[in-house]
């Protein structure tokens, strides 16, 4: 019995390294948004990426020129982003 409990506990912790190994996540502008396909394309400074999203939910106030993070996992050459974070606007500096 205790052997079982020992292979869950072993099981559970390499699940959820492997869960964060694969996660990665990009910064940029979206340039495109198709809420009907779950997809959207953001452009960071060195590259644009194609995104399928794991619920259309994801999608709901995103829109072209908004400043993303999307946090995505890879599998087969395929991203899903698995969550989509507004970024902060910069506020425009006022001076002399």
């Amino acid at each position: 019995m205790k052997g079982l409990a020992l292979l869950l506990v072993v099981t559970a912790v390499l699940l959820a390294f492997v869960g964060v190994v694969f996660a990665a996540e990009m910064s940029g502008v979206v340039t495109a948004v198709d809420a009907q396909k779950n997809t959207l394309t953001v452009k960071s400074q060195s590259m644009d990426a194609g995104f399928d999203c794991e619920t259309g939910t994801l999608l709901k106030d995103v829109k072209v020129g908004d400043q993303v993070t999307v946090e995505y996992k890879e599998v087969g050459g395929k991203k899903t982003a698995i969550k989509i974070t507004p970024m902060a606007k910069k506020k425009p500096s006022v001076g002399c």
